[in-house]
C-alpha cells in the first residue's frame, strides 16, 4: 500500500472519501444508540463493540478491494484508481477507529490501562515509521545494484514480523496493528520488498490463507445462526443498515463531485466489497469473545452474500473499455503526411526496446516529417500492492529499479541522437500483467497517438529453439489481445525471429548503411490499407527497398465489393505516387484457397536473398479465399493467419514481421480471444 498516494490525492478523491465517512458514520451512531436495546449479552458482548461492526462494515480495507478489483481486471480504470485512492485514505481512519477501540477494550476494566495502551503503543508508531526506513536504506546500501537482497537480511525481517507481533500482543493490542505498521514502514521498492513478496508469496497464499479461510469456515455455525434467529435479528439489521448507508452516502457524495449515476453506484459498490481483512476481523472478536457464534455466523455469511451480488452488480454496470472506443479516425491512413505522426511504443525488456527504436527509424522520421514518441516502460507488480504510474517529464529522478534507469538512459540518448526529427517522453508502468493494456489504451487516448507498437508475447523465435517459458514474456500475449479489441487507434505487433533482428546503432537517421528489403503482403481490408499507408513511409528511408505483392482471388470469389473499392483506390495512389521509384517493386498474385497463398509466399521467400522486414494485415476484411484451408495451423491468434505463418519455426524466414490493425471504431465489434 502506497503511503504517498494521500498526498497526491485529488480533491474530488478526499471529497468523496470524507464526506461519505462522515455521513455514513453520524446515521450509524444515531442507529446503534436505537438498537443497543434489542441486542442480547449473549449475541454481542459489550454495547462498545456495537459500533465497531457498524465502522468495521463502513470502512473498506484496502487489502480485500485490492484483491477483488485485480481479479475483475479493473484495477486501472478510471473507476479502480480512484476507489483505490478512496480505500487508503479510508485506511487511515479505520486505523484511528481499531486504535480508539482497543483503548476503550483496555479501560472497560481500569481507565488507566487505556492511558498505558495509548501511550505504548503510540512510542512503538513513531520508532517503526521512524527506525524502520533507517533499516532498510542500510540494507540497499549494502545490496549490489540488479541483485537481490542477501538471505539473511530476508530472515531477520521476517523474524521482526514475529517480534513485532508479539509486542502488539503484549501491549493489548491487536496482534496484526504492529506488523501492520511494520510492512508500511518497509519500502514498497526492490530490493528489500519485491524480495520479500517473492520468497513468502507462495506459502501465504497457497498454504497460511486457505488455513486461514478453513479455520474461519469450521467455526461459522449456519444452525446456531438460526436457533438464535430472534436474538440475531437486531445484528443482521445493524449490519444490513450499515451497508445501505455505505452504498447511499458514497453515492451523494460522488454525485455531488459530478460523478455520472453509472460510475456513482459502481464506484459505492467496490467501496462496498469486503474480503480476507473482514474474515480476520470477525474471527479476531470472536476469539476475544466480543461477538458469540451466532453473530459470528451472520457476519461471515452476509460478507459472502454482499460482495457476490456487488461483484455481479459492477460487472453489469461498469465497462472499463468504453472511453478508449471512439469515432474519431485515428490511423496512419488518415494523418496528413506533413504533421507530427503520434506512435506510443512499448517496451518490456531492452530486446523490445532495441527492435521498436530500429522500426521507428525505418519509418523514416524526417524534420520535416517529425514523430512524437511515448515509450512506456512496463515492469511487472511485485514488492507493493498498488499499480504505479510515472511520467519522467514531470518526476525525472524517480525510478522504480536498476533496469529502469538503464533503460531511461538508453532511451535518452536514442532521443538525443535523433532530436531533430523525434520527441520523446518517456513513462514507467509499474502493474499486474493481465491490466497493463488499460494502460496502453488510456495513454494513447489521452495523447492522441495514431499507432501503437507491441512487442510479441515471444522474445525470439530462431529454427530449433525449443519455445518454452524461457524466450517468452509473460502475460504479453493478454495485453496483446486485450489491446487490439479496445485500442483507441491503431495497433502494430512486431515478432522477431532473432534476438538481435537488427543494429540500432546502425540505423542512425541520415547514416546510409545496409540496404533493407522489405515486403509487403497486401490481402484486403482495412488492415491492409493501414500496413500499406505505413510500409508507403518507410521506403522514403534511403536504405529500404520493398516489394509489395497483392493477393487477387480467382474470378473475384468472395470478393466484398466495399472493401475492392477500397482496396483499388489505397493501391492505385500507391503505386502513382512510386511509380519511378526504383527501390518499389509491385506485383499481383491470383490465389484459389490458403495453400495457393502460402506457396506463393514461400515462393516470393526463396527468390529473395534476405527479407528484413514482412508487413501484413491482420485480419479485417481479408477476403475468406486467401485463408482457405489455413485456420487449423493457427497458434497466435493475435497475429491473424498470415501472420502467424510468418512467424512460425516451419516457415524459413529469419525477418521480422509487423502484423497491422486498422483501428477498430465504437459502432464495430471486437471481441478479444481468450488466452491464458
Amino acid at each position: 500500500m502506497d503511503l504517498s498516494v494521500v498526498g497526491k490525492a485529488g480533491k474530488k478523491q478526499w471529497v468523496i472519501s470524507n464526506g461519505a465517512m462522515i455521513i455514513a458514520h453520524l446515521i450509524m451512531f444515531m442507529f446503534d444508540v436505537c438498537v443497543k436495546p434489542y441486542i442480547d449479552d449473549s449475541v454481542v458482548r459489550k454495547y462498545s463493540s456495537i459500533g465497531a461492526i457498524s465502522s468495521s462494515i463502513i470502512i473498506t480495507t484496502f487489502p480485500s478491494i485490492y484483491s477483488i478489483l485485480k481479479d475483475m481486471q479493473i484495477l486501472r480504470s478510471e473507476v479502480g484508481r480512484m476507489a483505490l485512492t478512496m480505500v487508503i485514505i479510508s485506511d487511515f481512519i479505520g486505523l484511528v477507529d481499531i486504535f480508539a477501540f482497543e483503548a476503550m477494550k483496555q479501560g472497560e476494566f481500569r481507565v488507566i490501562n487505556a492511558l498505558y495502551y495509548i501511550l505504548s503503543t503510540s512510542l512503538l508508531c513513531a520508532l517503526t515509521f521512524n527506525g524502520i526506513p533507517i533499516v532498510m536504506r542500510w540494507i540497499k546500501k549494502k545490496t549490489i545494484n540488479g541483485n537481490p537482497v542477501d538471505q539473511e537480511y530476508i530472515i531477520s525481517t521476517l523474524l521482526g514480523v514475529f517480534v513485532y507481533a508479539f509486542i502488539s500482543d503484549f501491549f493489548g493490542a491487536t496482534i496484526g496493528v504492529a506488523t501492520f505498521w511494520l510492512g508500511l514502514a518497509i519500502p514498497d521498492r526492490p530490493p528489500v520488498g519485491a524480495t520479500i513478496i517473492q520468497q513468502t508469496e507462495v506459502i501465504v497464499n497457497h498454504i497460511l490463507m486457505p488455513f486461514a479461510y478453513a479455520t474461519i469456515g469450521l467455526k461459522t455455525d449456519v444452525f446456531a445462526m438460526t436457533e438464535y434467529w430472534s436474538t440475531t435479528i437486531p445484528v443482521l439489521s445493524l449490519a444490513v443498515m450499515s451497508i445501505v448507508t455505505k452504498v447511499v452516502s458514497v453515492v451523494i457524495m460522488a454525485r455531488f463531485v459530478d460523478m455520472s449515476y453509472r460510475d456513482s453506484l459502481t464506484l459505492s459498490l467496490i467501496l462496498g466489497l469486503r474480503g480476507q481483512t473482514e474474515f480476520l476481523l470477525f474471527h479476531h472478536w470472536f476469539t476475544l469473545k466480543i461477538v458469540k457464534t451466532p453473530s459470528f455466523s451472520l457476519l461471515v455469511i452476509l460478507t459472502i452474500t454482499s460482495t457476490s451480488i456487488s461483484s455481479f452488480i459492477i460487472n453489469c454496470l461498469y465497462d472499463p473499455t468504453k472511453p478508449y472506443m471512439t469515432n474519431k479516425k485515428r490511423t496512419i491512413q488518415h494523418t496528413p503526411q506533413e504533421s507530427k505522426l503520434r506512435i506510443l511504443a512499448c517496451i518490456y525488456d531492452q530486446e523490445s526496446m532495441t527492435n521498436i527504436f530500429s522500426l521507428l527509424d525505418f519509418t523514416n522520421p524526417t524534420t520535416s516529417n517529425p514523430f512524437k514518441i511515448f515509450a512506456i516502460y512496463f515492469i511487472e507488480l511485485f514488492g507493493r500492492a498498488a499499480p504505479m504510474f510515472i511520467d519522467h517529464v514531470k518526476q525525472r529522478n524517480e525510478y522504480w529499479d536498476h533496469n529502469n534507469v538503464a533503460v531511461h538512459n538508453a532511451i535518452k540518448l536514442y532521443e538525443k541522437d535523433r532530436k531533430n526529427c523525434i520527441d520523446m517522453n518517456l513513462f514507467t508502468c509499474v502493474t499486474p500483467n493481465r491490466t497493463m493494456y488499460h494502460d496502453i489504451c488510456e495513454r494513447a487516448l489521452m495523447n492522441k497517438t495514431v499507432f501503437i507498437i507491441l512487442p510479441f508475447h515471444k522474445k525470439y523465435i530462431e529454427a530449433g529453439n525449443d519455445l518454452l517459458t524461457e524466450i517468452l514474456r509473460p502475460g504479453v500475449q493478454h495485453t496483446n489481445a486485450y489491446t487490439f479489441s479496445d485500442a483507441p487507434c491503431s495497433v502494430g505487433i512486431l515478432a522477431c525471429k532473432k534476438a538481435k533482428a537488427w543494429d540500432i546503432h546502425s540505423t542512425r537517421i541520415n547514416n546510409q548503411n545496409t540496404p533493407r528489403q522489405f515486403v509487403m503482403l497486401f490481402l484486403g481490408g482495412s488492415d491492409a490499407r493501414e500496413a500499406l499507408m505505413l510500409a508507403s513511409r518507410m521506403v522514403e528511408h534511403p536504405d529500404v527497398s520493398l516489394i509489395v505483392i497483392r493477393f487477387l482471388a480467382n474470378e473475384q470469389a468472395g470478393d466484398i465489393l466495399p472493401e475492392r473499392k477500397m482496396d483499388d483506390g489505397v493501391v492505385t495512389w500507391f503505386w502513382v505516387k512510386n511509380e519511378m521509384n526504383e527501390k518499389v517493386v509491385y506485383k499481383e498474385v491470383v490465389v484459389s484457397n490458403g495453400f495457393e497463398t502460402v506457396s506463393a509466399i514461400r515462393s516470393l521467400n526463396a527468390s529473395v536473398s534476405k527479407i528484413d522486414l514482412w508487413i501484413v494485415g491482420r485480419k479485417n476484411g481479408i477476403n475468406s479465399t486467401f485463408l482457405n484451408g489455413l485456420s487449423d495451423w493457427s497458434e497466435n491468434p493475435e497475429l491473424g493467419l498470415i501472420g502467424d505463418f510468418l512467424v512460425s519455426a516451419s516457415f524459413d524466414a529469419l525477418g521480422c514481421v509487423l502484423v497491422v490493425q486498422q483501428q477498430v471504431l465504437r459502432e464495430q465489434h471486437a471481441v478479444p480471444w481468450a488466452c491464458y
